[in-house]
């Protein structure tokens, strides 16, 4: 009790200090509960494979492998309309021989520049009909792919087993992306491996839903799982954040060819819409004879 005190009567900075706690109560505490609502709500939120879904997100792909034969359920070939939104979206069973892979490209779209992009892999049988492996996310009718959305569990995830008319043409031709294309230099052996890798994780979704999430969920992050590239980096390397960037990850781990400068190197693998048709059912042959082309040229220069 102060000096000049009276018992039983409260002072000025007794009432100040109760009139403190009530104006918390009534005030942060509200607050706090209101900003907290949408965290609680993201964090309690539970994967479902329950639609309704997009015509092209309806199904997910699964496989099967019986020694070097694997055979891909729900393998996807859409074609769209000229706003992008699919007018055909044809699934079928298809089976691929594992010892007949010959080369696996990565495919770099770039849908913000200067570096938002999504990447994806492609494996190449040598039958004119590679088999792309697109990491996604999964949509509802009612939503609109956004990376920041995208961090909140909005979308689920999904690994897209398509044809490159699928997956290329409405990216170059509808979406009018930047499209950088061209193959990995990793041994046979890795080739399987990365290709039997995300079979493996597009079987574990099939059993078990997850949320797709931006900064994690990419092919970027399962081919730097074959090179010693610390898993810290995956999350705080911008070039692999900003997966426009990660071509240069590539570089620098010699698994894109590093013979030539990086920049002339991203000269070589645009995708340009005028070298090849939207219709061309021998696209893959065309873009890959285009890229080797343009790397002969840059030899005789170099």
């Amino acid at each position: 009790m102060g000096a000049f005190d009276i018992p039983g009567v409260e002072g000025k900075h007794g009432y100040a200090a109760r009139e403190s706690v009530v104006l918390k109560k009534r005030v942060l505490l509200p607050l706090a509960t209101i900003l907290l609502a949408p965290v609680l709500f993201v964090l309690l939120k539970t994967p479902t494979h329950q639609g309704p879904w997009k015509p092209e997100y309806r199904l997910m792909a699964s496989s099967i492998q019986k020694q070097d034969i694997v055979t891909i359920d729900n393998f996807r070939r859409a074609r769209y309309g000229p706003d992008g939104t699919p007018r055909e979206v044809q699934w079928e069973r298809r089976s691929v021989d594992l010892s007949e892979l010959e080369s696996v490209w990565y495919g770099i779209s770039i849908f913000r520049e200067p570096a938002l992009a999504h990447t994806f892999l492609s494996f190449d049988f040598g039958d004119g009909d590679p088999v792309v492996v697109s990491v996604e996310a999964r949509q509802r009718p009612d939503q609109a792919y956004g990376p920041v959305k995208g961090l909140l569990n909005a979308f689920h995830l999904i690994y897209v087993m398509a044809d490159e008319r699928d997956v290329i043409v409405v990216r170059t031709h509808l979406r009018g992306e930047r499209v950088l294309f061209q193959p990995l230099t990793i041994d046979p052996a890795t080739r399987q491996e990365l290709f039997q890798e995300l079979l493996a994780r597009a079987n574990s979704l099939q059993r078990e839903p997850e949320f797709y999430n931006t900064l994690t969920s990419n092919c970027t992050n399962s081919l730097l799982r074959d090179v010693e590239f610390p898993v810290w980096r995956r999350y705080l390397d911008p070039r692999v954040l900003m997966a426009g960037l990660s071509d240069r990850v590539a570089y620098e781990f010699d698994v894109i060819d590093t013979r030539y400068a990086l920049a002339r190197l991203r000269e070589v693998a645009r995708l340009d819409p005028e070298t090849f048709s939207i219709d061309d059912p021998a696209m893959s042959l065309q873009i890959r004879n285009v890229y080797f082309a343009r790397l002969e040229q840059s030899a005789k220069h170099r």
